[in-house]
C-alpha cells in the first residue's frame, strides 16, 4: 500500500519590479504612439510618403504593446521589440528624407529598464 505522492511544484519565480514599470511603460508609449500618430498623422496625409511614415508609427505603436506583454511575461522577443519599437519610426524617416525625431522618453526608459534587467529574461 502506497501513500500519496508528494509533487514537487516548482517555487515560483519572481518579477523584478522593474519589468513590471517597464512593462508599464511600454504600454503607455505605445498607445500614446498609436493614438497621437492617428490624430496627427491622418489630417497631414498629403502623399504617399506621408502614408507609410503614418502607417509605420501606428505599426510600431501596436509593436510596442505587444512588448510590453513580453516584458510582462519575462520574455526577452519582448525587449528586442522595445528596441525595434523605439528604431523602426526613425529608420522610415530616415529613408523619407524627414528629419529624425527623438524616439519617447517613456519608451527609452522602458528598454533601459528592461536591458537592464535582461539575466531575468527568458
Amino acid at each position: 500500500m502506497s501513500g500519496p505522492t508528494s509533487t514537487s511544484t516548482p517555487a515560483p519565480t519572481t518579477r523584478p519590479a522593474a519589468l513590471t514599470v517597464a512593462s508599464v511603460l511600454c504600454w503607455l508609449a505605445g498607445l500614446a504612439t498609436f493614438v497621437l500618430s492617428i490624430s496627427t498623422g491622418i489630417p497631414t496625409i498629403s502623399t504617399v510618403a506621408d502614408v507609410i511614415l503614418v502607417a509605420v508609427n501606428v505599426a510600431a505603436g501596436a509593436v510596442v504593446c505587444v512588448a510590453g506583454v513580453l516584458v510582462y511575461r519575462q520574455r526577452k522577443i519582448g525587449a528586442l521589440l522595445v528596441a525595434l519599437g523605439w528604431a523602426f519610426p526613425q529608420a522610415a524617416d530616415l529613408l523619407a528624407g524627414q528629419p529624425v525625431r527623438p524616439g519617447p522618453v517613456l519608451l527609452l526608459l522602458a528598454m533601459l529598464l528592461t536591458f537592464l534587467n535582461w539575466k531575468y529574461m527568458r
